[in-house]
Order: structure tokens, then C-alpha cells, then sequence
């Protein structure tokens, strides 16, 4: 069961996309275009409070300010499993694992 995205028109004219699925084990949040500040809160909202439960799509993420990559930080640490990201995005959000080898 798909139920509709939240879209968020940022100041510069960009937008993003957060849509939920309900498989029968997971929750499916694909997130698409550019996360920033402004979209935090919504895709923390989204996660809820079980996020081992919940896998992000980040197929069509295009960009992430330091906001977004602060949270998909937190996301993951907290057990939020992440597919479909992107080889950049995966290594900005692994970037401070990196530093501190």
C-alpha cells in the first residue's frame, strides 16, 4: 500500500519527495530530489519510532545539503537501513566513519 508523497517547494525551486510503502515487514520510504534542512523533520516524522523497521530508497536522491547528510546519519545509526544510494552519497554519508580511522 502506497500512500502519497509529501513534496516540499524549497526556496530554490527545488523539490523533494518523500513517499511511504507498507510492505508486510518493512516500511519503504523512497526519498527523491534534494534533501535539505527544510525536509529533516518530515523524513524524521515519516521514520517514526521504530526505524529497524524501515528501509530508505535513495535511488532519485539527487543532492543533500549538511542537514540531510546529518540525518541520514542519525537515521542510520539509529538502525534505518539504506538501499539504492548513490556511490557520492553513500560516501558523504560514511565520510565521518572514514575520518576517524
Amino acid at each position: 500500500m502506497l500512500r502519497g508523497g509529501t513534496e516540499l517547494a524549497l526556496v530554490s525551486g527545488m523539490t523533494v519527495r518523500i513517499t511511504v510503502g507498507e510492505p508486510a515487514s518493512f516500511r519503504r520510504i523512497a526519498v527523491e530530489g534534494r534533501l535539505s534542512a527544510d525536509a529533516v523533520h518530515d523524513l524524521e516524522r515519516e521514520v517514526g519510532d521504530h526505524p529497524d523497521e524501515v528501509v530508505l530508497d535513495l535511488a532519485n536522491l539527487r543532492s543533500a545539503d549538511a542537514a540531510g547528510v546529518a540525518a541520514l546519519r542519525r537515521l542510520r545509526a539509529e538502525g534505518v537501513a539504506m538501499q539504492r544510494t548513490g556511490l557520492h552519497l553513500a560516501w558523504r554519508i560514511d565520510e565521518e566513519s572514514w575520518n576517524s580511522e
